[in-house]
């Protein structure tokens, strides 16, 4: 797999209006970028991830100026999406299930993997959770509306949520993005 730095002179790039980038290997920008793109803070790798046709669509690592993981993220057309870990100083500090970069549900949890926390932003009337009311709906999302991933990974118990391998190749994050 291709292995490139963000500011190596084979990129063209092309900006959405939200500044989305799309990463090519041609000035026509007919050829998207699939492999690896890391980018460097003062001489380290800050952070690297999988690119699938010139979008971040797999799994995406955060470091800290030590070089230890601080963040795992699973992507898909460039924004989380399906769990994320944060650590520190190489404990798990949370772990947290993501639709298109919102935080649907958070585990925070303690050297021993034990959970100290819980952050529910989803609703799911067939388990009797009443539908918000007013701005919250907003913050919270229906089960039924979300994507059949999210909805996967969140039937999960959050003991396996907190114990979640990372798939190199999970198929719900690459294109076509219709599983």
């Amino acid at each position: 797999m291709m292995r490139l730095e963000d500011i190596d002179d084979s990129f063209y790039v092309e900006n959405d209006v939200n500044g989305i980038v799309t990463y090519y290997l041609d000035p026509e920008l007919t050829k998207p970028y699939t492999g690896v793109i890391y980018n460097k803070w003062q001489g380290k790798i800050e952070s690297e991830a999988e690119f699938i046709d010139g979008l971040k669509n797999g799994l995406e690592h955060i470091y800290n100026e030590d070089g230890e993981p601080i963040q795992i993220n699973e992507c898909r057309g460039n924004v989380m999406f399906g769990i994320t870990k944060e650590f520190q100083k190489g404990y798990l500090t949370s772990v947290s299930i993501v639709y298109n970069n919102s935080y649907i549900k958070s585990l925070d949890v303690n050297r021993n993997k034990e959970i100290i926390d819980i952050q529910k932003n989803y609703y799911d009337v067939t388990k009797g959770d009443k539908i918000p009311e007013g701005d919250k709906i907003l913050t919270n999302m229906s089960y039924e509306r979300l994507p059949k991933y999210i909805r996967m990974l969140l039937e999960l118990s959050d003991k396996e949520l907190v114990e979640y391998e990372f798939k190199r190749d999970n198929p719900y994050l690459k294109p076509p993005y219709n599983i």
